[in-house]
């Protein structure tokens, strides 16, 4: 495809926070991969985008991509928080103009959101301000006194819940982007013999993986794609589940709908829930139909609930919503990056964490807990230098550095979130 794709952030964005205040809504994963990583394997091309302002230098992303404008070449905009990008298929050498708006979103409007359209680089600076400043319902409001419009209902992520509740057949549908290169059939690789396959053709694994051997992987309810990582033994991998390079799974049950990104250490028991990458819940305990940030830390023994004694649905405090009920009969924790909880902690379904929190010394934790919190007993404000300087210790564990621009997205965050903390 010639297109240029271009993503943006429009105003859903604030109901993934505290998830996307470290991250744009395109670098979530969900399935196999994010969203920038799933149109560079359908198209090969690796996606511009208009970061939030405070996020440009950390992403290494202008604000203001004005070499895209300069050049004569269609430009392909990608709402960030669109999964099924399959409907994109309708802009393929549609008329420059051509937008698809979807009427499921949480606007409340009636309006309709944004999902993507196919613009030349001229009707693409008319909206650009709007877009830069993540207000998708105007630049909508623009296209369509130009354009011709679509109305389709892909699967986009509105709520924290929509992660979870899409990853199963996000990984399913991702399988047919694998590079077939990188990723074989389970049968190819020399030590296949050694594990206990069930629905060996749907298990597709790194020519480098390393398991050993008692381990069991069973993909008769859906496909189990594994990196390269390490299995260690004793563990149990029930498909649909996709592993990333650098992971090592400690004799874990690694349960339907569970996506492990890069680099994370996983023990215990863990279920339908998105690890995003470089995190540790290597020690017993129970995560289930959850959500993990990066450089996230779990103690041994801590747990979470995912389904109410009385099976009622389980809600969910949304910035700018309140309470939220999401319609779910089983949902876990939402944990956003730099998360540290001790050991023995318990989490209630629902429960949300926000960036740079330190939980210790507590049996039961608050449900909602906001961003740079210290503390179990008696809660306080995290310090910002301190949570940096451990952040940047736990980063060179695994030789990674925090370059300013990283420490600096956190400082701003710290600032934005003030105000949550107050009520301590």
């Amino acid at each position: 495809m010639d297109d240029t794709i271009l993503l943006f952030e429009d105003e859903g964005y604030r109901s993934l926070l505290p998830l996307t205040y470290t991250r744009t809504a395109a670098d979530i994963r969900c399935g196999i991969f994010t969203l920038r990583e799933r149109l560079h394997a359908r198209f090969g091309q690796q996606p511009a985008a208009i970061p939030r302002e405070y996020l440009a230098d950390a992403l290494g992303a202008g604000r203001w991509p004005l070499r895209l404008l300069s050049r004569n070449v269609p430009i392909m905009l990608v709402n960030s928080r669109l999964l099924d990008i399959a409907c994109l298929e309708l802009l393929t050498n549609a008329p420059i103009g051509t937008v698809i708006v979807s009427d499921d979103n949480n606007t409340g409007d009636g309006q309709g959101t944004l999902v993507a359209a196919r613009l030349s680089p001229a009707l693409a600076s008319a909206i650009f301000v709007d877009i830069i400043n993540q207000q998708g319902q105007r630049a909508l409001a623009e296209l369509q006194r130009f354009g011709h419009t679509i109305a389709h209902r892909p699967r986009m992520l509105n709520f924290m819940w929509d992660i979870v509740e899409a990853n199963a057949e996000c990984i399913t549908n991702d399988v047919s982007l694998l590079n077939p290169t990188t990723f074989i059939p389970a049968h190819h690789h020399p030590d296949a013999a050694m594990w206990h396959m069930q629905a060996p053709e749907r298990i597709f694994v790194h020519p480098n993986a390393h398991i050993e051997s008692p381990v069991a992987l069973d993909a008769r309810e859906g496909p189990i794609v594994i990196g390269a990582a390490r299995i260690e033994p004793f563990s149990l991998i029930q498909g649909p589940v996709a592993i990333h390079d650098g992971s090592l799974i400690s004799g874990a049950r690694v349960r339907a709908g569970t996506t492990i990104g890069p680099v994370c250490r996983i023990g215990g028991e863990i279920e339908a829930t998105v690890v995003q990458a470089f995190s540790n819940k290597h020690h017993d305990g129970f995560f289930g139909h959850s959500y993990l940030g990066e450089w996230v830390n779990i103690g041994a023994m801590t747990t979470t609930s995912d389904l109410k004694n009385t099976y009622g649905s389980i809600r969910v405090t949304v910035e700018g919503y309140g309470q939220v009920d999401s319609g779910r009969l089983k949902l876990g924790c939402f944990l956003a990056d730099h998360v540290k909880l001790g050991i023995g902690v318990h989490l209630n379904g629902g429960s949300v964490v926000g960036t740079g929190a330190n939980i210790f010394g507590v049996h039961f934790a608050p449900k909602t807990i906001p961003p740079f919190t210290w503390g179990g007993e008696r809660f306080r404000e995290y310090q910002i230098d301190r949570m940096i300087a451990v952040a940047r210790k736990v980063m060179a564990r695994r030789k990674e550095t925090m370059n300013e621009a990283q420490a600096d997205v956190l400082r701003h965050v710290f600032q934005m979130t003030r105000s949550e903390r107050d009520s301590m």
